[in-house]
């Protein structure tokens, strides 16, 4: 066993994705983990995520549906 620490998703392909692919995928993670926890809590969760990960925040204007 390796003593060393994620910090990147590690899914196939995950490398290789977009800023916003990887914003997107830790998004549906903290939900399916944490959507019991209340919005405020689930935003905490995402926001370590993405130190941990170094995904970048998204400009407002940025955001698709």
């Amino acid at each position: 066993m390796s003593d060393n620490e994620q910090t990147e998703p590690v899914m196939d392909g995950a490398t290789d994705a977009t800023n916003h692919e990887k914003l997107q995928g830790l998004i549906e993670q903290v939900d399916h983990d944490h959507a019991g926890e209340g919005a405020g809590a689930m935003a905490d969760h995402l926001r370590d995520r993405m130190d941990e990960t170094g995904v970048e925040d998204e400009a407002a204007g940025d955001a698709e549906d």
